[in-house]
């Protein structure tokens, strides 16, 4: 198992703390039910990598992103389930799965033809290989 999936398994397994929420399987391209929501899910977005003489230092930009359905106040949805996300994902190394996580930007998004919205946070772990 590589660096990345143990970081994006970390973040899941913190993340399935919460109650409420379905979680599609990892790297999942189907769409999702409206039954099923809300949703979260997590991916990877990019990597850096920087080469120093002891190794590769990398960051790891993953996504965790989650869809919500209402007919009444989206975004309150989207608040609440930020709160959620960034609630349970305070460690700042994911028990050791990384040396540094951390959030670096939130969007939000809507689509108003069905009522669904989503918000996406985007968060940083850095790591080294040899």
């Amino acid at each position: 198992m590589t660096q990345r999936i143990t970081i994006r398994d970390a973040v899941l397994s913190k993340l399935k703390t919460l109650s409420g929420y379905n979680f599609p399987s990892a790297g999942t391209t189907e769409g999702i039910e409206r039954e099923k929501l809300p949703a979260i899910l997590v991916g990877f977005a990019t990597e850096q990598t920087q080469q120093e003489f002891s190794g590769t230092t990398r960051q790891l930009d993953l996504v965790v992103a989650v869809v919500v359905h209402s007919r009444g106040d989206i975004y309150e949805l989207l608040d609440q389930a930020t709160e959620d996300v960034e609630s349970v994902l305070q460690d700042r190394t994911l028990g050791g799965a990384c040396e540094i996580f951390a959030l670096s930007q939130t969007d939000f998004a809507l689509d108003q033809d069905h009522p669904l919205g989503e918000v996406r946070l985007t968060y940083s772990a850095q790591y080294s290989t040899e």
